[in-house]
């Protein structure tokens, strides 16, 4: 009897530990993540209105990233790149220096990518855990503070689908809490595989 009991038990157990996610908690996952591709909606707020922009970004661990631009119509197929060193930019529309080379890379656009949120969560001294509900369902809400003393760009927060464990949604917020930038995602692809090209520009 004993013996059957113990292989009822360990069936059990085995049982237990193959259905549970991979993934315990939102934050975990998020910490394991080496890259992603996601579709993202981009919308930039000034006190002179909002820009909207249709993109689909690639990001890496290692700080670099790709965004290639699908609305407006203007900026069709504009592509913006940072292979770890400089900042690359690619314009179909012009008929010669089609790519330029920047050094600097800006911070509104270092923001929205999320290692660097992931990393501003983890410096910072006060952060909070939330949860809110969104068109996508119930959502743990993170929120970072970002440094440098940006008025513009104060602090930051990141929805992530309780069921998915998805990112969803960041906004980045000014001083006084006025939304700046917001970025929401679609079709979300953790761990994406990088190859060598994925980080290149051909003319």
């Amino acid at each position: 009897m004993k013996k059957i009991l113990l292989l009822l038990m360990t069936i059990f157990l085995l049982g237990c530990s193959q259905g549970k996610k991979a993934y315990p908690t939102i934050q975990e996952k998020l910490t394991a993540m080496e890259s992603y591709k996601t579709d993202a909606e981009l919308t930039y707020i000034s006190d002179k209105g909002k820009t909207q922009y249709t993109a689909t970004m690639t990001a890496a661990k290692d700080g670099r990233y790709i965004i290639l631009t699908s609305k407006p119509e203007d900026y069709k197929g504009n592509i913006v790149m940072y292979d770890g060193k400089m900042v690359w930019q690619y314009d179909p529309k012009l008929e010669d220096n089609k790519i330029s080379v920047n050094p600097p890379d800006k911070a509104s656009r270092r923001e929205i990518i999320l290692f660097s949120f992931l990393e501003n969560y983890v410096k910072s001294k006060d952060v909070s855990l939330g949860v809110a509900s969104l068109d996508e369902g119930l959502c743990t809400v993170l929120e970072a503070q970002i440094p440098g003393n940006n008025a513009l760009m104060s602090t930051e927060k990141l929805w992530v689908n309780n069921e998915t464990q998805d990112p969803v949604k960041l906004v980045i917020y000014d001083s006084e809490n006025k939304e700046r930038i917001v970025a929401e995602f679609t079709n979300f692809e953790y761990n994406y595989s990088i190859d060598d090209n994925t980080f290149t520009l051909e003319q």
